[in-house]
């Protein structure tokens, strides 16, 4: 099959050959003839060459304008991200300074820039500090509660105290039965509310709240609820574990008040 086509394809070459030195009506010239079955063999190659890659420079030109569309489109939704999230964060700032309007104790709002190196350590580095008011024992909450006190400052930047944290501690009383007790942290997630008598009933849901009975935070703030009850060989008091209401894993940004 590769012979029968290339003697086709030599019988085309000249035969345009003849016909261009037919038309011209000249005498016989082998190297002008030559020349001529060369110039029309180009002809025919070049022709064939565009027939056959004509369907792949189309799908080139369709794979370019793929790669333009794919770039245009991630554009657009990192924009769309970056949008999103400013309008998540201005929801959150406008909660947070709500507090401005109902706390009279109100300081300014900060937000977290880093997170405490030690992972047994549950402390917040924020953006604030003595050039923005901010003292030491000074005490940070979100719109849904007690966050921590703030343990460290600078003239620019300040240490958060999560209520976390082993070294945290609070005087609190249950909502409802008003009895008081001290909150600590574990250096988990959770919490333990200390020195509530083994007669006294506590259930799982009870709000606590600050006391003020302390002289470091203000009274009535919500802490967090009661997650679990063990009266089981805990001598005089109960062993009762806490959730605090805010998440320390999810904050961004807090309020500080003075008392």
């Amino acid at each position: 099959m590769p012979k029968k086509k290339l003697l086709l394809f030599l019988f085309i070459v000249i035969s345009i050959a003849l016909m261009t030195y037919q038309s011209r009506r000249e005498h016989f010239l082998p190297f002008r003839f030559l020349n001529n079955v060369l110039n029309g063999s180009h002809t025919i190659v070049n022709s064939v060459k565009d027939l056959v890659l004509s369907p792949f420079k189309g799908v080139l030109i369709r794979e370019e304008e793929n790669r333009r569309l794919k770039a245009e489109l991630n554009k657009l939704l990192n924009e769309h991200q970056k949008y999103q999230e400013a309008l998540l964060e201005n929801k959150r700032l406008r909660e947070l300074l709500s507090l401005k309007e109902k706390e009279y104790r109100y300081v300014t709002a900060a937000r977290v820039i880093s997170r405490g190196a030690d992972q047994w350590s549950n402390t917040l580095v924020l953006d604030k500090g003595l050039a923005d008011g901010v003292t030491k024992d000074m005490t940070a909450v979100t719109t849904k509660g007690l966050v921590g006190k703030i343990s460290w400052v600078s003239n620019s930047y300040s240490s958060l105290l999560l209520l976390t944290d082993i070294n945290f501690s609070a005087a609190v009383r249950l909502q409802e039965s008003r009895r008081e007790g001290i909150i600590s942290g574990t250096g988990l997630k959770k919490c333990q509310l200390k020195y509530i008598p083994y007669e006294e009933e506590v259930k799982v849901g009870d709000v606590l709240i600050t006391s003020g009975l302390d002289s470091l935070f203000p009274k009535g703030i919500p802490v967090g609820y009661i997650s679990r009850v063990d009266k089981k060989g805990t001598g005089l008091f109960q062993s009762i574990e806490v959730t605090p209401f805010e998440d320390n894993t999810k904050i961004e940004e807090i309020a500080i008040i003075k008392k």
